[in-house]
């Protein structure tokens, strides 16, 4: 049995598609919001929060120029303030996994009283021929400066990024709680860091290997730091092998994937701190959005300027996910297109229903990592669109981060979703369905013998 979590701000439906693909439909329960300062996704008039359209800002005091002693330095410890304390991690988990990471970081820098230091995106899943990606060139930094009122920065702006001096630094680990060794990154090498960790303490920990904010922020403050690091002895570098205690001026980590308030998972709840308070805010850049929307127009046949139609936006995920399929064939793995459909159908519904809102039935847009044509021959047999980025030459017009970007900025537009369960990426989608754009959504689950990942995946 195949079961499907209808979401939005305003509704929570959970329908299960059993084994003969008829649908059931359990009893509405409806949310509210407690008051009129937590943001819900639907403004009181019924109309669809801020779009994607809106309009950049910097606060003032929030510039880069306030947060470092000049320009890009050779290293980044030779732009460190002596009156800013700082925040850092690096990344190496596939795109969306490292985006989630960013916010987390950057909400436990606003715990902790540090400013963020953004790493660059590192190319793990669109190969390594790629070159790291700044934060800034994907999605909106001054206007998520000025949405949650807190500076942030990026290494680009401490470090040149066209250097090869090295950064010796101490960091926290929270991987060494529960593996042998700090994790690992291809960042230690293009940022031309040699990290020395120390574990954080056991006192940070939450359930299933997580750990939680306020365990960590309490490591920038001089009493947790002190009582932290008693008795501890930090793992050598990899490069001198030297042995160095956390820096205090720019509180590092190798992760924090793996980080919430009082949940473990915490991205998967509507309560959670790093999404309400950062995640919702980073929109994408104006002109990736731009970009974004001439592929659109052209998957749904518009003229260049055209109006975009409403749509529902998708994403299958197969590939890696092959793995969890077990013996069996992966098509007996995956949720049939049929079940793609009703899915479909049910979003358009509630869409029409809850909201008020009409969706044809072939302004459906599908983003999936899956090659075989036949499965895509019933997608287009649906009348659904879709951007095939090799016959677009999309990587080789632009880079190879540029499909993925694509396909994220597609999935977050619509105004209905339809995800696959177990993905971060899709998790992610629908929450900015459901925040930018008023909208809601199913998330399908999969498997052999309907077996889903609990730990959710990027891409």
């Amino acid at each position: 049995m195949l079961r499907l979590i209808l979401a939005s701000a305003s509704l929570l439906i959970m329908i299960y598609v059993t084994t003969d693909s008829t649908v059931r439909v359990t009893t509405p329960k409806f949310l509210k919001c407690p008051s009129r300062e937590q943001v819900c996704g639907t403004a009181d008039t019924g109309s669809p929060a801020a779009d994607h359209a809106t309009p950049s800002g910097e606060l003032a005091g929030f510039s880069v120029e306030h947060f470092v002693k000049g320009p890009p330095a050779r290293t980044l410890q030779d732009n460190l303030r002596n009156d800013t304390k700082y925040i850092t991690t690096f990344l190496d988990a596939g795109w969306t996994n490292d985006f989630m990471t960013v916010v987390n970081m950057v909400y436990l820098g606003m715990t902790s009283s540090r400013v963020p230091v953004l790493p660059p995106f590192s190319p793990m899943h669109v190969g390594f021929e790629a070159e790291n990606f700044h934060f800034a060139e994907i999605f909106d930094l001054p206007r998520l400066r000025k949405a949650i009122g807190y500076p942030i920065i990026e290494w680009q702006d401490m470090k040149d990024p066209k250097g090869n001096t090295q950064d010796v630094l101490g960091c926290w680990s929270t991987w060494l709680l529960d593996n042998e060794n700090p994790r690992g990154s291809r960042l230690y090498y293009t940022l031309h860091a040699d990290v020395s960790y120390t574990v954080v303490p056991q006192g940070a920990r939450l359930p299933n290997r997580h750990q939680s904010f306020w365990g960590l922020a309490r490591l920038g403050f001089p009493d947790g730091r002190e009582e932290a690091l008693r008795g501890t002895k930090p793992v050598p570098s990899s490069h001198h092998r030297v042995e160095l205690l956390p820096d205090d001026r720019i509180m590092c980590f190798d992760t924090l994937y793996f980080v919430g308030g009082v949940d473990p998972f915490e991205w998967e709840k509507d309560h959670s701190p790093a999404w309400r308070f950062v995640g919702t805010h980073a929109r994408f850049h104006p002109n990736m959005i731009k970009l974004a929307e001439e592929y659109l127009r052209k998957a749904f046949g518009l003229a260049e300027g055209e109006t975009i139609p409403r749509f529902i936006s998708m994403h299958i995920r197969h590939g890696d996910f092959k793995g969890y399929c077990g013996d069996g064939p992966a098509e007996h793995c995956w949720t049939p297109v049929s079940t793609l459909a009703e899915a479909v159908e049910e979003v358009r519904a509630s869409l029409q229903s809850r909201l008020g809102i009409s969706v044809s039935s072939t302004h459906v847009l599908v983003t999936s990592d899956e090659q075989d044509p036949v499965w895509w021959a019933q997608i287009d047999n649906l009348g659904w669109a879709h951007i095939d980025h090799g016959k677009e030459r999309t990587a080789e017009k632009y880079s190879r981060w540029y499909p993925t970007f694509i396909d994220a900025m597609h999935q977050s537009m619509g105004i209905g979703f339809v995800g696959t369960g177990g993905s971060t990426m899709s998790l992610v989608a629908l929450k900015r369905v459901m925040d930018w754009n008023g909208g809601l959504g199913v998330m399908v689950d999969w498997g052999a013998g309907k077996f889903a990942p609990k730990e959710t995946n990027s891409s």
